[in-house]
């Protein structure tokens, strides 16, 4: 069969194309292979070292990653990549990056990385395109050979919280995007529920991208059940983690909005025994309303209802129910970064000795705050690594800027419902309102802003970064962190965007403004230095 290539195509050293059908303006990298009977639309990008096996197709426009190797078509995707998992666990559009064929070739994947028979625990948002998803990821569990314990429309922290307690294997949840409700997220746990790991990431990604999916006889199917009390088992063990008779005596009045999330099923069987009156809001998904509701409006919402009836604080929860975001007894926000810094200035002030755990991005005044009473750890800026870092001994709390934050006696995960109940006990002795408290924090200083970079030039920026500061004082926790006695900028590339994160913090918002631009300025510098030298490779080869 011969190879037949379009016109305006480029194709890369060391290319190899046997019998294939490759579309006008492609631009085949070097070192790709596209094997036999492969049909490639017009305008597809193809990174190197790529491989296309035999009889696949790739529709007009699609973009396929470096190192990737496709075994399956490329329609609805935009781009084939050889990493599933980004910063928030496998996500997609549901039935376009996330279809249920997708979902269960994933679950299926999963299993084959466990061992036959093994238990894995699923729940998921209560939107019908995570019914969908879960239903197929059980399904490919099964065909594994694995059992699952379906807890159908429930919080992840009570799924981790059965994986922890009753010695499963893993756990799974699907959910809804809080950027995009035609998104879904699937999450996966392992034991002590911390995020998988990357050992275990790379054998699912290799699993699925291969193929090499263990199926079994009819005899070895799994099965599903569904397990009672899992939320009241849940709910108890956090009032055991919790000073339960000094938040009674407090007597908070409270006001939670669900945000549509599960969380709703769960919180009432832990204020209820600690004497909190609670007025929700938004406790139950609605298709027709549930989409329409941004953060924003829900903490507008939430403002108004503080003031109304007088309450302490109010509460609102993000579809999952992982993250928490306050508003004071004035009806005004509290800025999720300083939220993190009046858990740590509480945890400090009640007595408690630990470790807490934060990324590398986090300000520096959490070290200030913590003085002697904590000793701080400072982890790469992914969940997965502060989670794993939350799980080690000593580790009384960690977080991050965000909403999410994680203490770890009663569970290593971002839990809204758990922070709540652990800042009431928090509150409960010092006897100040809450915008009194906020206002003793010091003013954070952090900057984080984004920058464009294509793909292919983020190793370039990294690596030539890295030269030119040879010699000064460097953090590689994670990125490039750059320290001097004027404080610290940071470079970052996303794992899931074409761009690079930039954080800088100083004494003054001036000074971090400054070493901001320093920072940005070095990064243009080597983006556009990169590219005057592709132009004139470019004239000199014409």
């Amino acid at each position: 069969m011969r190879t037949v290539i379009d016109s305006s195509t480029h194709v890369g050293r060391s290319a190899l194309i046997e019998g294939a059908i490759v579309g006008r303006s492609c631009d085949i990298r070097d070192h790709v292979r596209i094997q036999e009977g492969a049909a490639i639309g017009d305008e597809v990008t193809i990174g190197s070292e790529a491989s296309i096996m035999p009889h696949v197709r790739i529709y007009p426009y699609k973009e396929v990653e470096t190192g990737s190797q496709l075994y399956e078509n490329l329609i609805w995707e935009t781009r084939a990549t050889s990493r599933l998992f980004g910063k928030d666990g496998v996500t997609g559009l549901v039935n376009v990056d996330l279809t249920p064929e997708t979902a269960a070739r994933l679950a299926t994947a999963l299993g084959t990385a466990l061992k036959r028979g093994a238990r894995v625990v699923a729940s998921r948002d209560s939107a019908p395109g995570c019914r969908m998803i879960k239903r197929a990821m059980i399904s490919g569990l099964n065909a594994a050979g694995l059992d699952v314990a379906d807890l159908r429309v429930s919080p992840p922290a009570v799924s981790r919280h059965v994986l922890k307690m009753q010695g499963f294997a893993a756990a799974v949840h699907v959910g809804i995007s809080q950027l995009d409700p035609e998104a879904v997220f699937i999450r996966i746990y392992e034991p002590p529920g911390i995020l998988l790991t990357p050992g275990l990431q790379k054998e699912i990604e290799k699993n699925f991208t291969r193929q090499e999916l263990r199926r079994v006889a009819a005899g070895g199917v799994g099965s599903v059940s569904y397990p009672a009390r899992v939320r009241e088992s849940y709910a108890q063990d956090l009032l055991d983690s919790v000073d339960v008779e000094t938040v009674r005596e407090r007597r908070f009045r409270i006001v939670v909005d669900y945000g549509y999330s599960a969380s709703s099923f769960v919180l009432p069987l832990v204020v209820g025994p600690l004497g909190v009156e609670a007025i929700s809001a938004h406790g139950f998904f609605a298709e027709e309303t549930a989409d329409r509701e941004t953060l924003a409006q829900t903490v507008g919402h939430t403002k108004r209802l503080v003031t109304a009836i007088g309450a302490d604080l109010g509460a609102v929860f993000d579809q999952s129910g992982e993250r928490l975001y306050l508003v004071d007894e004035r009806g005004r926000e509290v800025s999720v970064d300083q939220t993190l810094l009046l858990y740590v200035r509480l945890l400090a002030q009640s007595g408690r000795r630990g470790k807490a755990a934060f990324p590398i991005t986090v300000t520096n005044k959490v070290d200030e705050l913590a003085g002697d009473a904590l000793e701080i750890i400072r982890t790469p800026n992914s969940l997965s690594e502060l989670t794993s870092a939350a799980a080690a001994p000593g580790v009384v709390f960690a977080g991050a800027v965000g909403g999410g934050y994680v203490f770890p006696e009663f569970l290593p995960a971002y839990d809204a419902v758990a922070s709540l109940a652990k800042l009431l006990e928090l509150l409960a002795p010092v006897r100040l309102p809450l915008s009194e408290l906020v206002a003793g924090l010091p003013e954070p200083t952090l900057i984080h802003r984004r920058l464009a970079c294509p793909w292919a030039k983020k190793g370039l920026v990294m690596r030539v970064l890295n030269e030119r500061l040879a010699g000064r004082d460097v953090d590689l926790t994670d990125g490039i962190k750059l320290l001097d006695e004027r404080g610290w900028s940071q470079v970052l590339p996303d794992p899931d965007e074409p761009l690079v994160h930039l954080y800088a913090e100083g004494e003054t918002s001036q000074i971090s403004e400054e070493l901001e631009h320093e920072v940005r300025e070095l990064v243009e510098e080597i983006m556009q230095g990169d590219a005057a030298a592709s132009r004139t490779s470019v004239e000199a080869s014409s």
